[in-house]
């Protein structure tokens, strides 16, 4: 399946181990602490899926499961 239509959720919307260990690969070995980075530099979701080929809705779900808010 294209990283780009994969289903970052199971039907419930909880995030699958599945979908995240790929988040995990297209983010790093550090995936929290790099969507964090990108957030405190001020990238919006769109900008920030472009740069890890993830779809917006993709970088909007991870930022609500792991709490991380914008500062700006």
């Amino acid at each position: 399946m294209d990283r780009g239509q994969q289903n970052p959720s199971a039907p419930d919307g909880r995030l699958t181990a599945t979908t995240v260990e790929t988040f995990e690969r297209s983010l790093g070995p550090m995936p929290y602490m790099s969507l964090s980075a990108m957030v405190d530099y001020g990238l919006s979701d769109a900008e920030i899926g472009r740069y890890y080929a993830l779809p917006a809705a993709t970088i909007t779900r991870l930022r609500t499961a792991w709490r991380i808010i914008s500062r700006l």
